[in-house]
């Protein structure tokens, strides 16, 4: 039987991550083996092969999204996941159903970041989900999937010293009326307004970073934060070295047709304006996939430096393309 190194759970030999915590199986010396044997080493040249699991697609329901590793990083540390509330079988959803989505990025300073962003999109996805279906209103089960998150990345940990971290953006998103967002740290939500009676498109979160403190503070303009080397760095996030964090969570009522976007830095980096973002998603169609797809190829046209994932979920009544904003 195969395990993985890092949980110990069953996978298979062709598996490139596992699947119960995240950990990447291809890496050299640190792949998957069998129970009480040795790990299997790398390619004999010291190049690594694009894996799989570098470029990932989904489809549930009306949502869909993309992640892929981009063109500097060797592994891919982010993560997503969605489900359909209250779906027996989530690809036969049909567009009445809440749509539970999940975006994460490890922390690329941290052990085993993708580890941290697997778990965390799992375990909040499920909460989330199993909450909506309880009968939670939204405010609290966004809640509740941070909670269960952070609690189960940073049982990933031996130690403070030693913790696996991510950030953690979840939305629920029901056909019509109020949607919610949940997060910590700087993965990023927006609004793609798709009718002239929609609200206007708009950048749902806040960062959790030292930019955005120091411009909430009014102790730097939003240029001059965005110049210092410590613009990035992160406030709050989900891991053992954190120490617990409740998250922030937020509703907004589209009003009419649209799309909701979450997203890594590795998009909003490069595209942060709300308008802007809005264009680039309704220039991919009016398919989430296909609109999801469409920002991804921006981020790798643009050098690739980061990893980038993309989850649009569409809110009924019309498609990502629309009307300006």
């Amino acid at each position: 039987m195969l395990t993985c190194p890092m949980c110990g759970d069953a996978v298979a030999a062709e598996d490139f991550f596992c699947e119960h915590c995240g950990h990447g199986l291809r890496s050299t010396g640190h792949g998957a083996h069998p129970a009480g044997g040795a790990g299997a080493t790398g390619p004999a040249d010291g190049m690594r092969r694009r894996a799989p699991a570098d470029h990932s697609e989904l489809r549930v329901g009306r949502a869909a999204g993309v992640s892929d590793r981009g063109l500097r990083h060797e592994y891919n540390e982010d993560a997503m996941a969605v489900r359909v509330v209250g779906a027996a079988a989530d690809a036969a959803a049909g567009p009445a159903a809440t749509v539970a989505a999940v975006v994460c990025d490890g922390v690329s300073t941290s052990p085993r970041p993708e580890a941290a962003a697997g778990t965390a999109a799992q375990s909040g996805c499920a909460a989330l989900t199993e909450r909506l279906e309880g009968g939670a209103d939204t405010a609290a089960a966004l809640g509740a999937a941070v909670r269960r998150a952070d609690h189960d990345v940073a049982a990933l940990a031996p130690s403070a010293a030693a913790a696996p971290a991510c950030t953690f953006l979840a939305a629920a998103v029901p056909p019509r009326g109020p949607l919610g967002v949940g997060w910590v740290g700087d993965s990023r939500a927006y609004w793609v307004s798709a009718s002239a009676r929609s609200a206007p498109s708009a950048q749902l979160t806040s960062d959790d970073s030292w930019s955005a403190a120091m411009v909430a503070m009014s102790l730097l303009s939003p240029e001059e934060a965005a110049r210092s080397p410590r613009a990035h760095a992160l406030t709050a996030w989900l891991g053992a070295d954190y120490g617990g964090t409740a998250g922030r969570v937020a509703t907004f009522d589209p009003g009419g047709a649209g799309s909701l976007v979450l997203c890594s830095d590795g998009l909003w980096n490069l595209v942060p304006d709300p308008v802007e973002l809005a264009a680039l998603v309704r220039g991919g169609g009016p398919d989430p996939l296909a609109a999801a797809r469409s920002c991804v190829r921006f981020a790798l046209e643009r050098g690739g430096h980061d990893n980038v994932t993309v989850v649009v979920v569409t809110v009924p009544g019309g498609t990502a393309q629309g009307v300006a904003p």
